[in-house]
C-alpha cells in the first residue's frame, strides 16, 4: 500500500493540531488517483480532512473529550469490553480486538525482553522471559532494564525504543528485534469492508456532481 508521511504538532482537546501538512498530503493522494485513502490520526490529533467514514481507536470513552470522538465515529475499536460498551451505550458500532505480537524475525530460541506501551498478547513467544510495559514511561523503563540479562530486546518501534531500549541493547550487545502486530477481532474485516463501500460510494456521487 503506497503510503504517503505527513507530520504534525499539537492536538488540541477536540483534536485540532497547530501545524500540520496532511492537506498537502491529501492533494498528492489525489494527483495519485487512489480510490480510497486512510487517514491515520495520533493521540488526540484528528486530521484536518472532510471524510466519508471514520474509526475510533480507543482506550477510554469517559475522560476529557473521549465521548465526543466516539461521536463522531462509524466504527469504535477497543481492547477492553468496557469501552465497547461504553460506546454502543453512544449509539455507535463497536468492536473489541486483540493484538497478536509478531517478532518480525526469529528469535531462534534465545533469551528475550519484551518491550511494549501496552498489553499484548505474546504467550505464543516462547523466548520471551521479561515483558515491560513501560515504553513510554522513561524512568520506570530504565528501571525494568536494571541488571537484565537477555540475549534479544523485542521492542515496539515507538516511544522510547530507539533512544533507551536499542541503546542499552548496543552498550550490552544483545540483538534489537522489532515487534508488530496482528489485529484479531471477529467481524472486523466485514465492518472494515463496509466502510471502505461507504467511502468508494462517496467518492462516486462526489465526481458525479462535478
Amino acid at each position: 500500500m503506497p503510503t504517503i508521511g505527513c507530520r504534525r504538532c499539537g492536538g488540541g482537546l477536540a483534536g485540532a493540531t497547530f501545524v500540520s501538512n496532511v492537506s498537502a498530503g491529501m492533494q498528492v493522494a489525489v494527483d495519485r488517483g487512489a480510490d480510497i485513502v486512510v487517514f491515520d490520526g495520533s493521540g488526540a490529533a484528528i486530521p484536518p480532512v472532510a471524510t466519508a467514514a471514520r474509526i475510533l481507536v480507543a482506550h477510554d470513552l469517559v475522560s476529557g473529550l473521549n465521548p465526543y470522538r466516539a461521536l463522531i465515529s462509524d466504527l469504535v475499536l477497543s481492547t477492553t469490553g468496557e469501552v465497547v460498551a461504553e460506546a454502543e451505550a453512544l449509539g455507535r458500532r463497536a468492536l473489541q480486538f486483540d493484538l497478536r505480537l509478531r517478532p518480525v524475525e526469529p528469535l531462534a530460541g534465545r533469551r528475550t525482553a519484551l518491550f511494549t506501551t501496552g498489553p499484548a498478547l505474546f504467550d505464543h513467544v516462547d523466548e520471551v522471559v521479561f515483558a515491560s510495559q513501560n515504553l513510554a514511561d522513561r524512568d520506570a523503563l530504565r528501571r525494568d532494564l536494571d541488571d537484565l540479562d537477555v540475549e534479544v530486546f523485542l521492542v515496539e518501534l515507538k516511544a522510547a525504543a530507539i533512544d533507551v531500549v536499542a541503546e542499552a541493547a548496543a552498550e550490552r550487545g544483545a540483538a534489537v528485534v522489532l515487534a508488530a502486530y496482528d489485529v484479531e477481532a471477529r467481524g472486523l474485516d466485514d465492518a472494515l469492508l463496509e466502510l471502505a463501500a461507504l467511502a468508494s460510494g462517496a467518492r462516486e456521487r462526489e465526481n458525479s456532481l462535478r
